[in-house]
């Protein structure tokens, strides 16, 4: 999950995904280990957007904790804290505006110190239950965007017939087709970086991944741009060893 990450979604590698102009105007917070991460999807579950969040930051340095809730005050927004000031100063400049899944980040220095730092520099203390309010009151006036219930999960392609049946025969003969059928993926990938990489091609609808058999279909608005990605993405090496083959699904 680390490799494909690293090597597919590095802001050095993806210039078409910066969004705004350069230089970030940081405020009068200090430079600290922790970064404020703002505007993120609030479409992505948790787990997983901690997991993507901590891949990406650690191409800078060590990251130490990532803390997201899912609390609707709280969506949209996470913190990840660093090791170190350079490291956190590092990821700021390089990522700030950033276009990550679909959306260009907000980042900043944290106003306050974070729990795991305060823990290793033996200057934590409980918070009381006044300090917490005082600190909820004072986020309010950070924009956050919140989705509606009905939009927490991502609507699922509908089961491709071919799904039953075995994994080669889900490949079709030749006939072009708006579903891709993609084999050879190895056990950790998942929807989500399924989507990340195959919506690089235009007309991406959605990516169905079937669980315990290493294969996917994806689909796209029409024959002409699901072949586009197609000719693009063969033998394209998810890791190391393995490389995707990808065939127009049955019809």
């Amino acid at each position: 999950t680390g490799w494909f990450l690293r090597q597919h979604f590095h802001p050095d590698m993806a210039m078409y995904s910066r969004g705004g102009k350069g230089g970030a105007n940081y405020g009068d917070i200090p430079p600290n280990q922790t970064l404020y991460v703002n505007n993120l999807n609030e479409k992505i579950k948790i787990p997983e957007l901690k997991g993507c969040l901590l891949e990406l930051f650690s191409s800078y340095g060590e990251v130490i904790d990532v803390v997201a809730a899912g609390a609707l005050k709280r969506k949209g927004q996470a913190f990840v804290v660093f090791s170190d000031i350079s490291c956190a100063t590092n990821a700021l400049r390089a990522l700030n505006g950033f276009v990550f899944l679909d959306k260009p980040m907000k980042i900043s220095y944290c106003r306050t110190k974070s729990d795991v730092v305060a823990h290793e520099d033996g200057t934590w203390k409980p918070r009381a239950k006044l300090e917490l309010q005082k600190a909820e009151a004072s986020r309010k006036n950070v924009p956050t965007l919140i989705a509606p219930k009905t939009a927490d999960v991502a609507p699922k392609m509908a089961s491709h017939p071919a799904a039953g049946a075995e994994d080669d025969a889900g490949a079709g003969d030749g006939q072009p087709s708006n579903v891709l059928f993609v084999e050879n993926l190895p056990g950790e990938v998942n929807e989500l970086m399924l989507t990340m990489l195959f919506r690089q091609y235009p007309g991406f609808q959605e990516a169905r991944l079937i669980k315990g058999r290493n294969v996917a279909f994806i689909e796209y608005a029409d024959e002409l741009q699901a072949g586009i990605a197609k000719h693009g993405l063969q033998g394209f090496m998810v890791t190391p060893e393995m490389a995707l083959k990808i065939a127009f699904a049955k019809q």
